[in-house]
């Protein structure tokens, strides 16, 4: 218990140092400022499920803060609660805080192992810690849960054909995404982007 403790002390006390900085940048940053805004913008960015309660997540730090130790509670008190583990992982992967979300993405999908959109979230944490081999293996177990998840099918081809050079297996997602969602969004960005990966 008190190793939780002190993971979640540690959590808690990055997670506020990153808002506060996010909140500075956010602030001090003028458009164009960035010359590494360019490239970024290049690859699509990844597509997770909408979380049901997400808006909750763009307020002020305090609310947040609020919620977050409010959740631990809930984790402390009953370490089955697989609401209050996504919740978290949410709120972390929200803030940019990748690796305190794979944590808690993990604690919840050893209560629900199969849920796809858990899954597709722990699978672009992965991708954005750079640990594509196992973003993959996440994207595509979400997939085999869901063959409906068209998220998970969107995030194959950012991490397969953008990252990996596995075209084959991203033309392969790309194809079924387009079968199953033509509207999905950033599809025609995504498109280009695999292009002129190649």
């Amino acid at each position: 218990m008190k190793r939780d403790h002190a993971a979640f002390l540690f959590a808690g006390l990055a997670f506020g140092f990153l808002l506060g900085f996010g909140l500075f940048r956010a602030i001090a940053t003028r458009p164009g400022q960035n010359a590494g805004e360019a490239t970024a913008e290049a690859i699509p960015s990844p597509m997770g499920p909408a979380a049901p309660t997400q808006s909750q997540s763009a307020g002020s730090g305090a609310p947040m803060m609020a919620e977050i130790n409010a959740l631990k509670e809930r984790v402390q008190k009953d370490p089955n609660d697989v609401k209050a583990w996504t919740r978290l992982a949410n709120l972390f992967q929200d803030a940019g805080m990748f690796e305190p979300a794979i944590e808690f993405y993990q604690r919840a999908l050893k209560l629900t192992p199969n849920d796809a959109n858990l899954l597709t979230d722990l699978g672009i944490c992965f991708q954005e810690t750079r640990q594509f081999d196992r973003a993959l293996e996440h994207l595509e177990m979400a997939q085999k849960a869901d063959p409906a998840n068209w998220q998970s099918l969107y995030n194959i081809v950012v991490v397969a054909g953008l990252h990996m050079g596995r075209f084959d297996r991203a033309d392969a997602a790309l194809a079924r995404l387009q079968q199953l969602r033509p509207d999905a969004p950033n599809l025609a960005q995504l498109r280009d982007a695999l292009d002129k990966a190649r």
